[in-house]
């Protein structure tokens, strides 16, 4: 029986990248296994009962459960590993950064994922990926620009570190250095991620710092 926590996760995936600022944050002790999307690793019969949706992140617990999907991963280790709250505890506040995580896992992610990549590609002769994910992620970029100015401090939600910094900089991280984005073009997002990147448990969880990186 495993002792650890076991996080599958790919160095490039955003949503992996997210779990991973997580239990650094939380100091919690586990055992990365390292899935490779892009020869959809993912999708082998090997790693079918290991991940059910065919997708990263999953967290297997000890006991043999296995959680997907990096808002409920994420809701699940500040709900039992509780001292170093990501979630706010004022219900208003709480729910101003669950918005903000959504805002990113539901309204930006989608667009740079792999499988949209492939399907619009059998239907599609001449597609860019980095100028459709580029005019995608401008426009959800300019939401989040004014949504840190009405609530940022040093981090995007005040001075303390919540859920929102750690969708936030596997989200710009992702931007630059896969569609080119110029994130000067958004000077509040660009001060709070600088302000964040450094991090040792952040920098920690980047992709160039994990060991399957390419």
């Amino acid at each position: 029986m495993q002792q650890k926590l076991r996080l599958f996760t790919y160095f490039r995936s955003s949503t992996s990248h997210r779990i991973r600022i997580v239990l650094n944050l939380k100091e919690i002790d586990y055992e990365p296994k390292f899935i490779n999307l892009l020869s959809s690793e993912h999708k082998s019969e090997d790693h079918s009962q290991e991940l059910p949706n065919q997708a990263v992140p999953a967290l297997h617990l000890p006991d043999g459960t296995i959680l997907i999907e990096s808002m409920a991963i994420a809701e699940y280790l500040d709900d039992v590993y509780p001292e170093k709250r990501l979630l706010p505890q004022d219900p208003v506040l709480k729910a101003k950064v669950r918005g903000f995580c959504e805002l990113i896992n539901s309204g930006m992610h989608p667009y740079q994922n792999l499988i949209l990549f492939e399907w619009i590609e059998k239907y599609v002769e001449k597609f860019d990926r980095v100028e459709f994910v580029q005019n995608v992620l401008k426009s959800e970029f300019q939401t989040l620009e004014k949504l840190l100015l009405q609530n940022h401090g040093k981090y995007s939600f005040g001075d303390e570190i919540t859920l929102a910094d750690c969708f936030l900089v596997p989200q710009v991280m992702g931007a630059i250095a896969r569609f080119k984005l110029d994130i000067t073009l958004f000077p509040t997002i660009q001060e709070v991620y600088n302000n964040l990147k450094d991090l040792p448990s952040f920098y920690k969880a980047q992709p160039d710092q994990q060991p399957d990186f390419k």
